[in-house]
């Protein structure tokens, strides 16, 4: 058997046009070996290639001892290898003399490792060796104790149960990355010994490991006790600490939880590429260990042991719809934003190598983010052409290659087409699927905007990621998008309010930004529009339909900032965008139709502020992220949050804001927040607003606040609050009677 297998992409086969599954994505590292031995000794030849200084011996069966002595292997940069209690196998032993250290340490006392081990090391002759040393004691509680004396001194602590491996495991990339002595408590007792280590080392902060179960709340009490990870099982420990201290890590590490040895070698490897070592069964993915490798998307995750251990196929599910990394090889677009149920969808993919594709309705489906509506089968690889692309709109003019009908009991939704290659590279084409069946609310998807910060092609409306600055005035639907690996903005704001809606049970109509100016908000007239992204380009039609609507019975809420705040037009049967922007007065419409020239909806000669709609409306990016300020605890929209005047809640004012300037009678300010705006204090308002006609408007006047009802994807800056989610229930309730 190899001792290292590395896992490259392997060719993904579509079997069936109707199954809707793919073959699972393969990891893209394993480290293995015919034994524990081996595995420890692989770990070692490939992360410790140029030899040693220090290596950790410990006893391969006594997880007791060795359950403390990551954090002590880290600090001396030494590989950790394993030993019979009585004689070394000739592969660690081979490896010794590879790593030729200056020092070995063996970890625990004669009982542990017996001296004839060390003995057997002296006759080895390792030529740089100096000095054999044993870290003691009389038991595990001891060796620990003894341990962490090795160490830099610290008052923070790591404390686990010593009767059991997998916490102790768990936790050690976290401590070994910080310096932290991991402790050990039995259960229902505190060692007197390592009650008094703590107190002499003068220890401030104590983390708990495991659940009550694994270490009680008498213990608990002794100690000046910070946090505590836990979780029903060693794996949800496992994921629970993962989630804790490596919200941001790009690389995972996977070994069984079962037994100790593979996660003991690889632990100190962990620690070195700051990754987690997450615990997992031999045949599946624990659910939690799943949620936060398919949250977290790592670009790398690398198995410790052999497939007996750890399966090969169970990091990528069948059927997951999530991309864990970017490409250039496979994107493509549709050739229109919406389709009716029955209609013919047009693509044109661009891809390196052989590929399939499988089309995910978006939603919340019980936490799994999307739903796998259908697969489309494998196709050859097929490169398209550049040479076509259109110099002025950036109109990529490929060939189109694929094509399916929508069926017609699909629903309304933003649906995601996952392009998959055979070496597992993988991009998004968005399509919304309007509905035939008239709902109460409706939503829009910022079509628009997405397309106006794309610069596939090399330009977008802004000069900041356009070639040589200069911004494109006409921009065409007919090119991949660059943001959201093929989804353009739908990740950034308006994926979390819609997982939360469908949790919720709210039925939704969905348009994109052509709909509403094609007239189909009109057509259905919903009695809500819920605008949940950051949807800043509108054509003079689509501010007239939802102004036209919300003077009759269309109440809105807008759960973003800066929204129709661009004028543009649509050309070329609605796949192309207009927008001068700065160069306004170039526009040939300031004579043909000025009511249409592309500007700012407030300048002249259009005249028509955000305001008018909203009560608010757009005023900058503030310099960093506020907290919201409740001004006006007594309002309705607060019952049930207990929240009261002058309360914060932090991270929910930020990107960009809108705020009130008193020049539209009735608006209610529910939240005025202060920030800094371009150097001078200004305020962010969340605001109520009664229009004079009876409809109604509510308005956020923040990028963030969906993050805050469910954090999928931004869970770095912020996580799920009960207080946002009863304001924002109760907001929709009174817009919905």
């Amino acid at each position: 058997m190899k001792r290292i297998i590395l896992f490259f992409a392997g060719i993904l086969v579509y079997i069936s046009f109707f199954a809707g599954t793919a073959e699972a994505e393969t990891v893209n590292e394993r480290i293995d070996g015919q034994n524990r031995f081996e595995v420890a000794v692989n770990i070692s030849k490939k992360y410790w290639g140029n030899g040693a200084d220090t290596v950790i011996l410990s006893n391969h069966l006594a997880f007791a001892d060795a359950l403390s002595a990551s954090p002590f292997a880290y600090y001396k940069d030494a590989p950790i290898l394993l030993t019979r209690n009585d004689r070394l196998t000739s592969t660690t032993l081979d490896e010794l003399k590879r790593l030729n250290p200056r020092e070995i340490i063996v970890i625990g006392g004669e009982g542990s490792i017996n001296p004839s081990v060390v003995k057997e090391i002296d006759q080895a002759n390792i030529s740089r060796l100096q000095n054999i040393s044993r870290v003691p004691g009389k038991d595990r509680f001891a060796v620990s104790e003894n341990i962490a004396k090795q160490l830099p001194p610290s008052s923070h602590v790591i404390l686990a149960n010593g009767l059991v491996f997998a916490d102790a495991l768990s936790i050690a990339p976290y401590a070994s990355i910080n310096n932290l002595p991991i402790l050990l408590t039995r259960s229902n007792s505190l060692p007197s010994s390592t009650l008094s280590l703590i107190k002499d080392k003068k220890v401030s902060e104590v983390t708990i490991v495991g659940g009550i179960a694994s270490v009680s709340k008498d213990v608990e009490d002794l100690l000046p006790v910070k946090k505590r990870i836990g979780g029903k099982d060693r794996y949800e420990v496992s994921a629970n600490i993962a989630k804790e201290f490596f919200p941001g890590s790009r690389q995972s590490f996977m070994a069984t939880g079962l037994s100790f040895a593979d996660a003991l070698s690889g632990s100190t490897v962990a620690a070195k590429a700051n990754g987690p070592v997450l615990l997992t069964r031999p045949t599946y993915t624990p659910d939690l260990v799943h949620s936060y490798l398919i949250s977290r998307k790592p670009e790398k995750v690398t198995i410790f042991g052999g497939p007996a251990s750890v399966n090969e196929g169970i990091i990528y599910k069948l059927g997951s719809w999530e991309i864990t990394k970017k490409t250039s090889s496979i994107k493509g677009y549709s050739d229109k934003t919406s389709y009716l149920p029955g209609d013919t969808v047009n693509l044109y993919i661009s891809s390196e190598y052989g590929y399939g594709a499988e089309i995910y309705r978006m939603g919340h489906y019980n936490g799994e983010g999307a739903v796998l509506k259908k697969s489309l089968g494998y196709m050859s690889a097929y490169t398209q052409s550049n040479s076509k692309r259109n110099p002025v709109t950036l109109n990529a003019n490929w060939v189109k290659n694929v094509h399916f009908s929508i069926p017609k009991d699909w629903e309304s939704g933003m649906y995601l087409i996952k392009l998959v290659d055979s070496r597992l590279n993988t991009s998004y084409i968005p399509i919304v699927v309007n509905s035939n069946v008239k709902n109460e609310v409706g939503i829009v998807l910022a079509t628009n905007t997405y397309q106006a910060y794309n610069n596939w092609g090399g330009k977008s409306f802004y000069g900041y990621n356009s070639t040589n600055k200069e911004p494109a005035i006409k921009l065409s639907y007919h090119r991949p998008y660059q943001d959201g690996n093929g989804a353009g903005q739908f990740f950034h704001y308006e994926y979390n309010l819609i997982r939360w809606l469908e949790k919720k049970g709210y039925k939704l109509n969905y348009y994109s930004n052509v709909d509403i100016a094609k007239g189909k908000l009109a057509q259905d007239n919903p009695k809500l529009l819920i605008i949940p992204g950051h949807d800043e380009y509108w054509t003079k039609e689509t501010r007239d339909s939802i102004e036209t609507l919300t003077k009759n019975n269309m109440n809105l809420a807008n759960f973003n900032a800066n929204v129709g705040y661009w004028q543009v037009r649509l050309e070329d049967a609605a796949s192309t965008i207009v927008s001068y922007k700065a160069k306004a007065s170039q526009d040939p419409y300031q004579k043909i139709d000025p009511s249409k020239v592309t500007t700012l909806f407030r300048n002249p000669p259009v005249n028509r502020p955000e305001n008018e709609l909203f009560g608010t409306m757009y005023r900058g990016i503030p310099d960093k992220t506020y907290p919201m300020l409740v001004t006006d605890a007594s309002h309705w929209i607060y019952q049930g949050t207990g929240l009261k005047n002058g309360d914060r809640i932090p991270g929910i004012i930020g990107g960009e804001i809108d705020h009130y300037d008193g020049e539209i009678p009735g608006v209610e300010l529910i939240a005025r927040s202060p920030i800094s705006l371009y150097g001078k204090n200004s305020v962010a308002d969340v605001t109520w607003w009664e229009k004079p006609y009876g409809t109604k408007a509510f308005s956020v006047g923040t990028f963030y606040w969906n993050w805050f009802l469910d954090p999928y994807g931004h869970t770095n800056v912020a996580s799920y609050n009960q207080k946002i989610e009863i304001m924002t229930q109760n907001a929709l309730n009174e817009l919905l009677k």
